[in-house]
């Protein structure tokens, strides 16, 4: 389990899992997956170790079924803002790919990844349907997708964030307010205070405040 996060690591996460990512798309695990399923082989894979790094502290080399459970079927589905297919595409996609690794000895425990992956399909496919699990990027993102807006047009997307702060701003305005409703609201700063929870048994464990990372890469650096 990787001590320290840093940027450097996390490129070479990324770089690891494309190499393994471009021999995977050379195979025949990866012919067998459905052209759908492969348009998303790339997209899957880097979010999976983009995820399981930065949320769980691991490295490709360190995944093993534990990481595999809770990163498909909490962390992507919170995180990952996509349409039903790209989540339905997961499951098969990882499993193939954690199968090649094993097969060709890229990873001492590819068959065990790609079991767990099998186990959690349908618990993955729940959490991503629940959007009270969204965190709030996604929630944002998958607003903006819903209201018809380019997520790729940077000054659409900006125009709707307008939209929808203002909207949320208007939610916990109060209704007798004498406030006329063009003004913008007293936003009070936000208190920088120290957490009163108690810390979990390890610094490994999910943070008491509920972010879904671990509590090292957390609460525990912030104080």
């Amino acid at each position: 389990m990787s001590d320290e996060y840093s940027d450097e690591q996390l490129e070479r996460v990324i770089s690891t899992t494309a190499e393994w990512c471009e021999a995977f798309s050379k195979s025949a695990e990866f012919a067998a997956l459905s052209a759908v399923q492969q348009r998303e082989t790339g997209a899957i894979t880097e979010f999976f170790a983009q995820y399981s790094y930065t949320h769980i502290g691991v490295t490709p080399e360190e995944w093993h079924p534990g990481v595999v459970w809770e990163c498909c079927t909490e962390i992507l589905p919170r995180k990952v803002s996509a349409e039903p297919a790209f989540f339905e595409a997961v499951a098969p996609v990882l499993t193939a790919f954690f199968n090649f690794l094993g097969a060709r000895s890229m990873h001492r425990k590819g068959r065990e990844l790609a079991k767990a992956v099998a186990g959690s399909r349908e618990e993955a496919m729940r959490t991503a349907q629940d959007q009270s699990s969204w965190g709030p990027a996604k929630r944002f993102v998958m607003a903006a997708q819903e209201a018809g807006v380019d997520i790729q047009d940077p000054k659409a997307l900006k125009a709707f964030m307008v939209r929808f702060n203002l909207q949320q701003v208007a939610r916990f305005q109060p209704v007798n307010s004498s406030r006329p409703p063009w003004s913008t609201p007293d936003i009070p700063q936000p208190k920088h205070k120290k957490h009163t929870f108690p810390a979990p048994g390890s610094r490994y464990d999910p943070c008491p405040c509920g972010s879904g990372k671990k509590y090292k890469f957390c609460c525990d650096s912030t104080g």
